[in-house]
């Protein structure tokens, strides 16, 4: 399967780490998840989980699976502006 490109490149600083990522595919931002800190897993990570997922399987599309990551992304408050 080919990487799904986001509609819109996102860049987020991961928590604990100084380092900036540029997310501009669906698997960019399935392997941010499965790095996330479970201790901050909560409905927004599932739901974007749920998501990102579906969108690998074709069954969402990545505008789906970037709207529930961002607004995990926004929640923990990593997105760089």
């Amino acid at each position: 399967m080919a990487d799904l490109m986001l509609p819109t490149p996102m860049r987020i600083k991961a928590h604990g780490s100084d380092t900036i990522r540029d997310v501009t595919t669906v698997r960019d931002a399935s392997e941010i998840l499965i790095d996330w800190p479970q201790a901050k897993r909560g409905p927004f990570y599932q739901a974007a989980r749920e998501q990102v997922e579906a969108a690998m399987e074709d069954k969402a599309s990545a505008a789906q699976a970037q709207e529930a990551f961002a607004a995990l992304c926004s929640h923990a408050g990593v997105i760089v502006r």
